[in-house]
């Protein structure tokens, strides 16, 4: 017996958001991970017909574990944290082979193949802090056109007419598309489809009535829609 909703509780620690420490960690592993490829492969090539040096087999075994784990360490940090972006670990990763590279051209005396693939390492982690920086201007217009057409707009009662999946497997989770549908101001019926990831603990059904906000000026812009629902449920937690 709990005072204290064990559900609610559940769906708190699972989308508890990442701390400051679990943050720095992994992106610095990132960062070592592709530190030790950019390192050890090179070495391959410049000693082709015998056993690389201690130092770069050893950056060599070590560097596909750690980009793996890496990688879906960081990801589940980013699930949790809308903040982050999958590029800005990939930054790193690259950023750190790119570093990887130059230490091992000294070693080796500067081939001229090494100073191309360190510099293209480098143009990849460049490249993936674009894409990263666009990706969170766009995520902050969503949110501000959002915040506007629950503002302004008009606010109306939707229901699920598909809930986009039969039922629950291997997994408590599972990422679907539903479709709501809602009468606009004039009478017109109209359909919205938005992604959620729904938790088993918390099933949608059909026919669940939730509230959505639409621009009366435009209620056929898909852009200007905001379903309470979605909200509730989103890809990736606040």
């Amino acid at each position: 017996m709990s005072t204290v909703d064990p559900v609610a509780l559940r769906k708190l620690r699972a989308n508890k958001r990442p701390g400051p420490l679990a943050v720095v960690l992994t992106l610095a592993f990132q960062f070592v991970a592709g530190l030790a490829a950019g390192f050890g492969w090179p070495h391959i090539t410049a000693f082709e017909s015998e056993v690389p040096p201690g130092l770069a087999l050893a950056a060599i075994i070590s560097s596909i574990p750690l980009i793996v784990l890496s990688s879906i360490a960081w990801t589940a940090i980013v699930m949790k944290h809308r903040k982050l972006g999958l590029t800005l670990g990939g930054a790193l990763m690259w950023l750190g082979a790119a570093t990887g590279v130059a230490v091992a051209a000294v070693g080796l005396e500067y081939p001229a193949i090494l100073t191309w693939i360190g510099v293209g390492c480098l143009v990849v982690s460049l490249f993936l802090v674009l894409l990263g920086v666009m990706a969170a201007q766009k995520r902050r217009l969503v949110a501000e056109r959002e915040a506007g057409v629950m503002s302004t707009g008009i606010m109306t009662s939707a229901r699920v007419s598909d809930k986009g999946y039969v039922a629950f497997r291997d997994s408590a989770r599972i990422l679907t598309t539903v479709t709501f549908t809602f009468h606009d101001s004039s009478g017109v019926q109209r359909w919205v489809q938005r992604p959620l990831l729904i938790d088993a603990a918390d099933p949608v059904i059909d026919g669940q009535e939730t509230t959505l906000w639409y621009d009366p000026s435009d209620p056929g812009n898909d852009k200007k829609i905001v379903v309470k629902l979605a909200q509730d449920m989103p890809l990736r937690a606040s």
